[in-house]
C-alpha cells in the first residue's frame, strides 16, 4: 500500500483519490457526478468575491470568472493533484460557510486544441468531486460547451442528475454562442431524462430575451431558476428595476 501511495506521488496522480470515489463514463471516462436535490438558491456569489459568500440564506458560489482568477497556479486543481495539502486546506478555509456551489466553469474555446477541452471539463468534474467530499455543500453540476462537437461529450457522468446549471452571459452578447446555447439547452433536457430544473447564471435584464432562449426547457416542463447576482442587481438598478431573481 505504502509503494502505491508514493507512486501515485512520484507520477503527480492525486486525482486518483477522487476518481477512485466515482465511476467514470462514456468513451472518455469522464467522472460520474450527481446532484439529486434542487437546491432553492436565491443568490450567485462569484468565487472572486468572498465577501458575499453568505449574502442570503441560499447563496451558491460559482465560478464564472476568467479563470486566471480560480484557477491560478496555486488554485484548488493543482491542490488536488499535485496533493499540496496547504493548497486544499486553503480552499476547506475559504468555502468553510458555502451552503452551495455551482461546478466550476473553466473556459471551453472553439479554436484552441479538443484535447484542452475535454481536460478542462474533465478538471471541472475533479473539483466538484472534491468539494462534495471535503465541504458540507450541495454541488451542482455544470454544463458547458463552446461548439456543437463539445455537445457529444458534454454530458456524460451526468445522467442521473435533476439539476444542472449554466452561464448565460457570454451568450447573451454572443449572436454566434448564443445559438450553440439554445441548442446546448435543448440537447441538454433531451438527454438528461431525469432533469426537473436548470439553474441559469446571467447578467441581463432582458427578460422577454432570456424566456425565448430557455423557451425549449420551460415547454419541456423544466423548472428555470435565475438567481440574483451582484452584476445583475446593479443593471436592474441602472434600469430602475427591482433586483430579485426570475424564478420561473
Amino acid at each position: 500500500m505504502k509503494r502505491k501511495k508514493n507512486l501515485k506521488k512520484l507520477l503527480n496522480l492525486g486525482i486518483l483519490d477522487y476518481t477512485n470515489l466515482t465511476t467514470k463514463i462514456g468513451e472518455l471516462d469522464m467522472p460520474y457526478v450527481v446532484c439529486n436535490v434542487v437546491p432553492e438558491i436565491d443568490y450567485i456569489a462569484l468565487y472572486g468575491q468572498p465577501s458575499t459568500y453568505c449574502k442570503t440564506e441560499n447563496t451558491a458560489v460559482a465560478f464564472f470568472e476568467y479563470d486566471i482568477v480560480f484557477d491560478g497556479l496555486y488554485g484548488l486543481y493543482n491542490g488536488i493533484r499535485y496533493e499540496v495539502k496547504e493548497i486544499q486546506d486553503f480552499y476547506i478555509e475559504r468555502f468553510r460557510n458555502v451552503k452551495y456551489f455551482i461546478g466550476p466553469d473553466y473556459s471551453k474555446c472553439g479554436d484552441i486544441p479538443e484535447e484542452e477541452n475535454i481536460y478542462r471539463q474533465f478538471m471541472s468534474r475533479i473539483v466538484c468531486i472534491w468539494l462534495s467530499m471535503n465541504t458540507n455543500a450541495v454541488v451542482v453540476p455544470f454544463v458547458s460547451c463552446g461548439t456543437y462537437r463539445q455537445m457529444n461529450y458534454m454530458l456524460d457522468g451526468m445522467e442521473d442528475c435533476i439539476v444542472v446549471a449554466m452561464n448565460l452571459k457570454g451568450p447573451m452578447g454572443d449572436p454566434k454562442q448564443l445559438i450553440i446555447f439554445i441548442e446546448m439547452v435543448a440537447y441538454t433536457v433531451d438527454h438528461l431524462p431525469k432533469l426537473q430544473c436548470i439553474i441559469v447564471y446571467t447578467t441581463s435584464t432582458n427578460t422577454q430575451k432570456i424566456q425565448d432562449v430557455i423557451r425549449y426547457a420551460t415547454d419541456k416542463g423544466i423548472r428555470i431558476l435565475i438567481p440574483d447576482n451582484m452584476l445583475l442587481s446593479r443593471n436592474k438598478s441602472l434600469k430602475g428595476g427591482k433586483s430579485d431573481g426570475i424564478n420561473k
